[in-house]
């Protein structure tokens, strides 16, 4: 089967280290905010937005190559796996995001909760789907 939106398997690793960058720039960021504030006042700089948003797009492109790279083994079942998997996290995100707009009663609650909205599909999907490569392989294995 040729799948061919997908980035090659290489990539996942390319992700994997682009989320945890993102997460170390984030955690950067925050752990030196005071100083930062302070020398950007100084400076007429806006370094935590600038950090911010690096740690954001950092996180969004690894989930991205992380979730759309191929499988060692692509075939149609990991396909149908993989549509499965979309059409899931679409639903379970979309329900998470309707009940916070059920719950949430401020504005500016509820814009950051649909900013985080923004990567949280990606994350879902990539959770469910290897949940499902992982039931998969359990119950081949059980077979055999």
């Amino acid at each position: 089967m040729k799948s061919r939106f997908l980035f090659p398997y290489k990539c996942r690793s390319i992700g994997v280290v682009l989320f945890i960058l993102g997460f170390v720039v984030a955690s950067f960021g925050y752990y030196f905010r005071d100083s930062f504030v302070n020398w950007q006042f100084r400076q007429n700089l806006n370094l935590t937005e600038f950090l911010h948003d690096t740690a954001v797009s950092m996180w969004i492109g690894g989930l991205f190559l992380i979730a759309f790279s191929k499988e060692r083994i692509e075939d149609e079942q990991i396909a149908q796996l993989r549509l499965d998997s979309l059409q899931w996290s679409i639903y379970f995100n979309y329900a998470i995001l309707i009940l916070c707009i059920i719950l949430l009663d401020t504005r500016h609650v509820m814009l950051g909760v649909a900013a985080h909205f923004i990567f949280t599909p990606l994350l879902f999907f990539i959770i469910r789907f290897k949940w499902s490569i992982y039931q998969l392989n359990r119950s081949i294995k059980n077979n055999d």
